[in-house]
């Protein structure tokens, strides 16, 4: 029975995008299949990891009849981008999907749409609020380095976000944090919730640079981001994230600003040197100069001088060279200030001007 006819990009489009949180090798072969149904003139692919659960529609005119079925997703996929640039017809017969296009028929083990797994949804939300895409994409973006990968405090594989009159983000794995905000197309009461790690990766992925709204709602453990024709849920980490607020240090023996593109090559090759055991990278800082040196245990050496505007105490403190990588490659601003607190054994960045973003690098001790 054949159920809708639609150029081939039409279908291309969606299909990517839900095949990005779909497992490639999973226990449950479900989990490797794409939702396909059509009801009116609208074609909708949804896939889910059992966390995440990703929909994406589109608007079909050749809509024939409503259906619902499961297909592996990558073989759907890879089919459709395979065929000509042409009109492409769907159809279902038994346990098969049919794929036409010009000279082509090709036929995929369908299975039945009651067997793939469904979230369940409160009809209630706890929370509804609307953000910009574009700045929702970069807030998340300037903390999302920053989040846990697989630790034991599993509240750390995730990033805080907190509602109100500003949009707050928050990442930490313990060695650094990283915290930014946004204003809120509108003023709620406070609420926190901590979204997964592989959650703020596909967002970061899926949310489009523009001033687009998406809504984003809660209820029972749940949160769910709407914009254009995607609609992302996710599963929230249940926990109580740490009191980010008494990590940002407030006293501060020394303080400077750094081109941000300059210094981030000079760690680039520094970073030549270290390995995965050793990253420890030294930095000595006064008087007009920032000296950063690096060794191994094979002998091997490299010391940079970097002339800042130096302001405070002499102060030597040593770090892991890759956090400060990983912060340099995400912001934009072309030149940082540096704040270190020799006590705390920490150094604070932010971007001049931009009160909104705060990063927090702990030094290793010795």
């Amino acid at each position: 029975m054949k159920f809708l006819k639609a150029p081939r990009d039409a279908l291309i489009q969606p299909l990517q995008i839900v095949c990005g949180i779909v497992e490639r090798r999973s226990t449950l072969p479900v989990l490797s299949s794409v939702l396909v149904s059509t009801a009116g003139n609208e074609l909708s692919f949804r896939s889910t990891d059992l966390e995440l659960d990703l929909r994406a529609t589109e608007t079909i005119e050749s809509c024939e009849s409503s259906t619902s079925l499961t297909v592996n997703a990558r073989k759907l996929l890879d089919v459709v981008r395979a065929m000509p640039d042409a009109p492409i017809s769907l159809s279902s017969s038994g346990h098969r999907l049919i794929i036409q296009g010009p000279g082509s028929r090709i036929s995929l083990h369908a299975g039945s749409a009651e067997d793939f797994p469904q979230i369940r949804q409160s009809s209630e939300p706890e929370l509804s609020l609307c953000v910009n895409a574009g700045s929702l994409k970069r807030l998340l973006h300037m903390v999302h380095f920053a989040m846990g990968d697989n630790d034991i405090r599993y509240f750390l594989n995730g990033a805080l976000l907190i509602t109100g009159r500003e949009l707050t983000a928050v990442a930490t794995d313990g060695h650094r944090l990283a915290t930014a905000r946004i204003a809120s197309q509108s003023e709620h009461e406070v609420r926190e919730i901590i979204v997964p790690r592989k959650a703020i990766i596909e967002l970061i992925r899926l949310l489009p640079e523009d001033d687009s709204t998406v809504m984003l709602t809660t209820a029972a453990g749940y949160a769910s981001f709407a914009f254009g024709k995607i609609f992302f849920t996710c599963k929230l980490i249940a926990g109580r994230y740490p009191d980010f607020k008494r990590v940002i240090p407030s006293g501060f023996e020394a303080e400077f600003t750094l081109d941000r593109k300059s210094f981030y090559a000079c760690l680039q090759r520094a970073a030549v040197l270290t390995t995965e055991k050793f990253k420890s990278v030294q930095w000595v800082a006064g008087e007009g100069r920032l000296q950063v040196s690096v060794s191994n245990p094979e002998d091997e050496e490299s010391v940079e001088e970097v002339e800042i505007d130096y302001a405070g105490t002499p102060v030597d403190l040593s770090f892991n060279i890759r956090y400060w990588m990983d912060a340099l490659a995400t912001l934009r601003a072309d030149t940082l200030e540096v704040r270190l607190s020799a006590a705390k054994l920490a150094a604070l960045i932010v971007a001049p001007g931009d009160e909104a973003f705060r990063y927090v690098v702990m030094a290793l001790r010795k």
